[in-house]
Parts: structure tokens; sequence; C-alpha cells
């Protein structure tokens, strides 16, 4: 006859030790994670004892996010986080907030902080390291910008330091597009990714035409300093229309003309979405249409140039392949068909004279005739001071120890275009390493794109590298130390390194190139 267990009072209060440990363990873990938070409050009120309420929160969360960027193992979703953060919270930050140096600074530290997780993780796990193809490119572009911290024209380590954000902060994109687009599912999230911020900057530069400069100067500090007067980064950016200014939107960029940039990466990539789709091809007909807007609204001239340019040569690249060329073909006749309703879209949203700069596209514009003026003074810059003018002296940190303004014959020197840029900074070695690199990956893409197989990887390929064949007209304005294109230029030699001249050589010959069974590694 079974006997009834009896209960004590102090059996029944008994916690089992495992789950004693666990709680005692959650409990830690749950004051660690309140008292962190409340040390890195405690020290940015210290450090900024006159900081706002919304300065300290933005402090807090932006430490928050470097230490666990630096902490993922998922260098796909860290990245991409950067990037939409680039392209959609950049330039609202600097200029909602008039500060753009620290804007800057944080920009570079979340890219300093994943680059760095990355290297951490790569020395834990005590591997042998590959150097990736191309790399003798950039070591070559690295040691350039190095060695001129000796040049006797760069003043003093703030100007050193501002050269070497200037030319070197976007490097690490080529690492990152070396390792994260290994197959075609990485294509297709990257293609969302930056059509998803196409649109965004689109539908805001179509809300801002609207505006009058007044009206967008009220929104912040930073857009007060473009679009009046007493702008300290140049003229307002402005233009005239029926006898009114008008502004050139910025959209969610920190400069005018950001969302046609965008626009411009996005039109080949989305293009190459909608040849890639099964179903549900309204997703890539929505970023389609959002990209052209960006491209319209954007008012950059250049940036429409050279939107077209590259659909032409996405068509080229695929062309290439030999393969399937009617999926491009009919991904480029949707285009056409999205555009009449984007179309109509713009007329009706716009004010009237919006696209007045359109008018002025020409051979014989203001524009080039502007562009040609600063490109004739590069033999002057050349004979005067072969090896560069010194690091820190153009651009936005050429305000960093105090600006030089006298830098040739009493004068300072233009920064207009991007081989302006080079000759001031770099000399005669700048100018000539930076285009042959550029030719060089141009070379490697056209030969690559022959032996790919594969017409979706031809695809996905073609319509990331497209605009990449762009960058020298590009260079007409200086574009390679910030923006949209100087994180897109070191991420595309990153991709074309990784196909075609590195391991991803392997598969294109294979009718299955870039399967989707591979994942990028962490």
């Amino acid at each position: 006859m079974n006997q009834p267990r009896l209960h004590s009072p102090a059996a029944a209060g008994t916690i089992h030790p495992v789950v004693l440990e666990r709680r005692v363990r959650d409990l830690a873990v749950a004051g660690v994670g309140a008292l962190v938070p409340a040390l890195i409050a405690l020290a940015i009120t210290l450090g900024l004892p006159h900081a706002s309420l919304a300065e300290v929160l933005l402090g807090i969360a932006a430490v928050v996010g470097v230490v666990a960027l630096m902490a993922s193992g998922r260098l796909d979703v860290t990245v991409a986080l950067i990037v939409l953060y680039l392209g959609l919270v950049d330039g609202p930050v600097k200029l909602l907030l008039g500060q753009r140096e620290v804007a800057a600074a944080m920009q570079d530290v979340l890219i300093f902080a994943v680059a760095a997780g990355a290297l951490m993780r790569l020395a834990v796990k005590k591997e042998r390291v590959q150097l990736p193809a191309l790399f003798g490119w950039l070591l070559a572009w690295t040691a350039l910008v190095v060695i001129n911290v000796f040049n006797p024209r760069t003043e003093g380590i703030l100007h050193s330091l501002g050269g070497f954000r200037q030319h070197l902060q976007y490097l690490p994109f080529f690492f990152f597009g070396y390792l994260l687009l290994r197959s075609k599912r990485s294509f297709r999230q990257f293609f969302v990714i930056i059509g998803v911020i196409a649109l965004a900057n689109g539908a805001v530069a179509i809300y801002q035409t609207r505006l009058s400069p007044q009206q967008l100067s009220s929104w912040g500090p930073g857009y007060h300093e473009l679009f009046t007067t007493e702008s300290s980064v140049g003229a307002p950016r402005l233009y005239v229309s029926e006898g009114e200014a008008r502004i050139r939107p910025p959209g969610l960029g920190s400069d005018e003309g950001f969302s046609g940039s965008m626009g411009e990466i996005a039109l080949p990539c989305c293009l190459a979405l909608l040849g890639l789709a099964r179903r549900r091809r309204w997703i890539p007909a929505l970023l389609i249409t959002g990209a052209m807007l960006a491209v319209v609204v954007g008012l950059a001239r250049l940036s429409l140039i050279g939107t077209g340019l590259s659909v032409l040569v996405m068509g080229g690249l695929t062309a290439l392949s030999g393969r399937r060329v009617s999926r491009t073909v009919a991904a480029l006749l949707a285009m056409i068909v999205l555009a009449i309703p984007a179309g109509a879209l713009i007329a009706s949203t716009v004010r009237s004279g919006t696209f007045k700069r359109y008018e002025s596209i020409g051979l014989n514009s203001e524009t080039v005739l502007h562009k040609e003026g600063a490109w004739s003074k590069i033999p002057k810059y050349v004979a005067a001071e072969p090896f560069g003018f010194g690091l820190g002296n153009s651009g936005p940190v050429s305000g960093f120890g105090g600006r030089n303004s006298d830098l040739l014959e009493g004068h300072g020197l233009t920064s207009e275009t991007q081989y302006n840029v080079l000759v001031k900074e770099l000399g005669l070695p700048g100018l000539v390493l930076w285009p042959l690199m550029t030719l060089y990956v141009m070379f490697v893409i056209a030969r690559g794109m022959r032996r790919v197989r594969d017409p979706d990887l031809a695809l996905c390929l073609a319509g990331t590298l497209a605009t990449f064949f762009v960058l020298p007209l590009e260079g007409a304005t200086a574009f390679l130390e910030a923006g949209a294109m100087g994180v897109y230029y070191w991420f595309a030699v990153g991709v074309a390194a990784y196909w075609f001249v590195g391991p991803g050589r392997a598969q294109l010959g294979s009718s299955a190139g870039g399967d989707d069974a591979q994942r990028a590694p962490a």
C-alpha cells in the first residue's frame, strides 16, 4: 500500500541549485544591462554639462550602438545597418542638429566599429589570413596617403588626420563588398536595401521641391546654412526659376543632389532585381519607380546623365556574358513603361518651373564650361607642386587646424572636381594612381563578364557594377571623399575583386554560379 508523501515547509521552500544559479545569472545580466547605460549617461552628462537631453540620449544611443556593432557576429546585418544609416539618417543628423563634425565623426566610428569587430573575431579564430584580390591597389593608395604626411606643405597633425579621414574612411567597404556579395540571395538583399534608400530619398526630395528656401531653412541649423546667403560652405544651394529662388533638394543627404546619386546607383540594381524576380514583381517595379524619381527630382544634371549611361552599361555588361539578354531588354522596357506614370506623378506633385536646371544640359552649357575651367588649372597645379599641396587642404576637412587660403601665389585652389582634389592633396602620383586603378578594375570586370554562364548571376553583377563605369564622368565633382558615390566606389571594387580575380572566379563558368545555398562568412 502506497504511503502518502509528506512535504515539510522547509522542503517546499527549497530551490533547486541549477534554478537558483540561473536566476542569479539573469539578475546579474539585468543589473549590468541597467548599470552600463547609467554609467554611459553619467559620463556623457559630466563630459557635456551644457548638452540638451536630446543630445545626451543621442550620445548614449551612439555608444550602445557602437558596442553592439563590435560584438555582433553577423557582418551582413551590421553592414546593412551602416548602409541604411548613411542613406537615411546621416544627412538629417548633420543638418537638423547643425553638427557636421560630430555627425561625421559618428559615421566614422560606426564604420570603424564594424571593421574592428570583424578583425577581432578573425584574430580570435587564429586562422591563416589570405589577403583579398586587388589588395595591392588598396595598399598603394594607402601608402600614397601616408607618405603625404611628410609633405612639407602638410600643415600639422590636424590636417594629416583630416587627410586620412578624407581619403581612407570608406576603404573598409572594399572588404565588406569582397566578403558579403557571394551569392545571388545576397545580391537580391543588397538590391532591395539600395532601392528602399533611393525610394525614401526620392519621396523626401519631391516634398522639398515644394518648399521655399526660407521654409526649408527653418528645419534646422544645417538647412539654414545650405540655403541662405550666410552659408559658410559656399554659395547657397539655390537656382532661379520663374523669377524666384528655388532649392536644390538634399533629400535625406547632407548636401544637394544626394537623392540623384542614390537613384543613379539604385536604378541598375533594381532593374536587375526585376529581371531576377519570379513573383512579386511589383516590389522591384516600385523600387525602379522610386529610383527614377530620386534621380529626376534630385536636380543634379550629372546624375541624370550618369544614370542613363549606367543603364546602357548594364545592358552592355549583360550582353558580354552572351546569355539570355532578353531579361535585360525586358527590364529596360519595363523601365520605359514605368517612366510614364512616374512622370505623371512628378508633374502633378512638384511646382512648375522645378526642372529649369535641366534646360542647360549640353556641351556648351555653363556647367560644362565651369568644369573645363577647373580642369584647365590642373597643369598649373602640377607644375607648381608635383607632389601636391599637402593633406587636408580641400573638401569638408579643410577647416581642420585652420583653413589655408594661401596655397598658390596668394590664392586658394579649386576643389571643383575629383581630379583637382587629387592634384591638391596627393599631387601627380594621386592623379595617376586613382584613374589607373579605376581603369584596371573596369578592364577586369569587362573581361570577367565574358566568362559568366549563369544568366541570373550575370544580371546580379551587371546591376551592381554598371555605375562603376560612369565614375570617371562623376569625377567632374569631388565624390570620392564623401557621399554615396565614395562608399559605392570601394564597395564595387571589393565585389569585382571577389568575383573576377578572387575565389568567385571559379564559379563564373558554372551554369549555377553564385548558388543561393552559399552563405557569406560571418
